[in-house]
């Protein structure tokens, strides 16, 4: 059952049962999206098989059900929202951003000449940006009201002067009804002060709310507050169908909408040989282009249904949802180091004893002990390991992420040239933070949920013994963390320091320059050399030497496994991916698959053959590149598919002519990119075993993770041992030579879940990751990239050869 008040307004079902997909893990994104029931997906499943339903368009009996079963939603949609069809007007959309695009498109800002104001809230979604630059091009003042001028505005007293009113000018006022990087929740009385011109009085005011998060856990009652537009998200509320939201627009604001394009269905006529068309005269119907996507709209019945069992009046799960975000922000707002400094800074607005202010939100950084920032993608990455659900960035949120953080606009350009952008991994830039951690509680979370992400924090980030306090101060909201950010780590002793010398190093015909750097040669030899022929399958231990090549050892990963999609395989994923152990076969230039309880198979090294079929993935699959690669055929898919029991999986080999390069060096240099096989960042992966010896001691006793696969786990090209080599020493090496061979390094690997997964069975712990965070206090760096860029022609590394490195 349900922890906390919502129980008793819930009806008696199995949450087992009902989230069977959860399998246990823990979901903390209810304003990401909601869940869905098991028993919605059944209804509506059983509602598609026995109902024939037709394009709306066509006319047929299949054709008018889905017309009147459309109707009746929208019936269903005003009356969610305590509204009727006499005063809004439902337009079925893609989605909320859907929504705000159209009335950015077609709202009348003037007559006769003139023109209003387009004016949003400094804490909107992206989306609103969006309507600034359509607006902005059709010669529109646009304004942004910042947090602190839209307070002090609305609790100003209006003018009653009626003379001041019914102005030639239209002008759009947008805000949200939440905001979704906080969870505060704005005062809807503003709706009504816009509407009569507070904002400005020579101008007649429309409001558009952005009710998107609001209303996936509060009640938004159109009886009483009455926006000109409303725009929403279908699965924000119901979990499923996505790529379904609504318009709601007000009947008495309708005429504000000019819309010029036209669909099919939204005309009585139209010529061809003329410009003549006659809009149809419903709202609804002159802004639904096209066929409505009309099976999901029809599933969002289901949905409304659902909430109807499972809860009497969803204001239950507006206090349920509060409740547990109070006692999460409370937990963590008391939660300090053993020196007494706070674990947590918090992004918020109130003190979280108000629900009518502040919704199911919680929003945070993570600290080290000495006040650093923990960065949002480590917290993201050991909150996989632990299977917790949550978000990590800025949530399509700048002007709210800008604010809470206290960065300036100039800081935010300086993050971007840094190579920082929208989604990405880059957490930290000079160890300030470039994003946060969100969690927001749904009408299904439990009190459980919670405490399960504060054992994990309380495991990995707080140095022990855990203090819980209260602080100097009750909000955190103001305080400026601005500590530069320090690489050194407090457990590891003796690291190698810089020298402030500029130090020229040449191989072959090419002469690199390191600045800062000093030449040391430590007693360490190159103990092991592996690559990976096939991304995320297993190794192959080379016994004397192998060559380079351009894009890195001669065969490293220059395979992916793909679904059927064209999507890649790894072992995050896939762990069995692990026991595919290929092999090389030189002499006969094939590529040999093995696994244990089946026969071998094999492809060709090259493929020389005219009729090679290329193939280029989807973006993002691989770090983000789009990549050429070249199908290994039927046999080959067939005996995957047959190991690890996925049909349709696919083999690709790395196309000659892809052009994939080296990411971004640490450095910033990134004028001579070397070329890049299908590894995830850099050419090479070099790990210190003296640091991996330093883990091993650290595993607690029983652990499930084997210090004798610890090596394999770290899945690197390159393995130095040596008595000279000290835990960590190889995070202040700015170049490796190895032979006569000199590579660069690039940067420092950041680990996630994947050293949990056991190279020889494929089975997934905690271990060693949670040791390493805890450790390293969250500073998930184990080993470092290289790369090199003389393997022009063939260069030849042998295993046992000296290691000199420039630090």
């Amino acid at each position: 059952m349900f922890s906390s008040s919502i129980s008793t307004q819930l009806s008696d079902i199995s949450f087992d049962k009902e989230f069977a997909h959860l399998n246990g893990e823990t979901y903390l994104d209810h304003t990401g999206a909601a869940l869905y029931t098991n028993s919605q997906l059944t209804n509506i499943d059983n509602d598609l098989k026995s109902n024939l339903y037709g394009n709306p368009h066509s006319g047929g009996l299949a054709s008018k059900k889905t017309i009147d079963t459309i109707d009746q939603i929208r019936y269903r949609v005003l009356q969610h929202f305590n509204t009727n069809p006499e005063e809004y007007s439902v337009i079925f959309t893609s989605g909320a951003t859907d929504a705000l695009k159209i009335v950015a498109e077609t709202y009348r800002f003037g007559n006769a000449g003139t023109t209003g104001r387009f004016v949003y809230l400094q804490d909107n979604h992206t989306s609103v940006l969006g309507m600034r630059e359509i607006v902005a091009a059709r010669n529109i003042d646009t304004e942004c009201m910042s947090f602190h001028e839209a307070f002090n505005t609305f609790y100003k007293e209006l003018s009653q002067d009626p003379s001041l009113q019914q102005n030639e000018e239209n002008s759009l006022f947008v805000y949200p009804a939440q905001c979704n990087f906080s969870g505060l929740k704005y005062p809807l009385t503003w709706i009504e002060k816009c509407q009569k011109g507070i904002l400005n009085e020579r101008s007649n005011w429309a409001c558009l709310l952005d009710a998107a998060t609001f209303v996936s856990t509060c009640h938004l009652d159109l009886s009483i507050f009455k926006p000109d537009f409303v725009t929403i998200s279908f699965y924000k509320i119901f979990g499923y169908p996505t790529g379904v939201g609504a318009l709601l627009v007000r009947n008495s604001s309708s005429h504000l909408l000019d819309k010029v394009y036209y669909g099919g269905g939204t005309v009585l006529m139209a010529l061809s040989s003329e410009r003549f068309h006659e809009q149809r005269p419903l709202l609804h119907e002159r802004f639904e282009d096209g066929t409505l996507n009309f099976l999901s709209i029809i599933s969002l019945r289901h949905g409304f249904t659902m909430l109807k069992e499972l809860y009497t009046d969803i204001k239950y799960v507006s206090e349920h949802c509060h409740t547990l975000a109070r006692y999460l922000h409370h937990k963590l707002l008391h939660l300090h180091h053993s020196n007494g400094n706070p674990a947590v800074v918090l992004y918020h607005d109130t003190d979280f004893e108000d629900q009518a202010t502040q919704g199911n939100i919680v929003n945070f950084n993570i600290l080290r002990t000495s006040g650093d920032f923990v960065g949002y993608a480590e917290v993201q990455n050991l909150a996989n390991l632990h299977k917790i659900h949550l978000r990590t960035g800025c949530f399509c949120n700048p002007g709210a992420c800008q604010r809470h953080l206290n960065h300036s606009t100039n800081l935010l350009r300086h993050h971007f040239k840094q190579g920082h952008v929208c989604g990405d991994d880059q957490d930290l830039v000079d160890g300030l933070p470039t994003g946060s951690v969100r969690v927001s509680f749904g009408p299904y979370s439990r009190i459980s949920d919670a405490d399960v992400l504060i054992k994990m924090i309380e495991d990995c980030f707080v140095v022990k013994p855990a203090v819980y306090k209260m602080p100097v101060s009750w909000l955190h909201q103001s305080k400026k963390l601005m500590k530069k950010f320090s690489n050194d780590i407090d457990e590891i002793p003796n690291l190698a320091k810089r020298v402030d010398t500029n130090l020229a190093v040449t191989n072959g015909n090419q002469t690199s320059t390191f600045s800062n750097a000093s030449l040391s040669t430590l007693e360490c030899r190159l103990h092991e050399i592996n690559l990976y022929p096939i991304k995320s399958c297993g190794s192959l231990s080379v016994a004397k030497s192998w060559i380079l090549d351009p894009r890195g050892l001669q065969y490293d990963r220059q395979w992916m496994v793909v679904t059927a999609s064209g999507v890649a395989l790894t072992q995050k994923t896939e762990p069995n991916l692990c026991l595919i152990k290929p092999q090389l076969n030189l002499s006969s230039k094939e590529l040999i698959l093995r696994a244990d309880g089946h026969n071998q198979c094999s492809v060709k090294l090259e493929d020389d053959s005219e009729d090679i079929q290329e193939v280029t993935l989807c973006q993002s699959k691989v770090c983000g590149d789009c990549i050429a690669g070249i199908d290994c055929g039927n046999e080959a898919s067939s005996w995957l598919s047959s190991v690890l029991n996925r049909p349709g999986i696919r083999l690709l080999q790395q196309s000659p002519k892809d052009s994939r390069t080296v990411k971004g060096a640490r450095n910033g240099d990134s004028s001579e990119k070397a070329l890049l096989s299908l590894s995830n960042q850099s050419q090479y992966l070099l790990v210190n075993k003296a640091s991996i010896d330093w883990l091993s001691n650290l595993l607690p006793e029983g652990s499930d993770c084997e210090k004798e696969s610890m090596v394999d786990r770290f899945r690197a090209n390159f393995v130095l041992d040596g008595p000279q080599l000290e835990p960590f020493i190889e995070q202040s090496w700015k170049a490796v030579r190895i032979g006569n061979i000199l590579f660069k390094v690039t940067g420092p690997c950041r680990r996630c879940q994947m050293i949990c997964i056991d190279q020889k069975s494929g089975k997934k712990s905690n271990e060693p990751l949670t040791t390493l965070a805890a450790s390293l206090k969250g500073k998930l760096q184990f080993g470092i990239y290289l790369s090199c860029h003389d393997a022009k022609g063939q260069l030849l590394i042998n295993k046992d050869e000296i290691v000199e490195v420039y630090s």
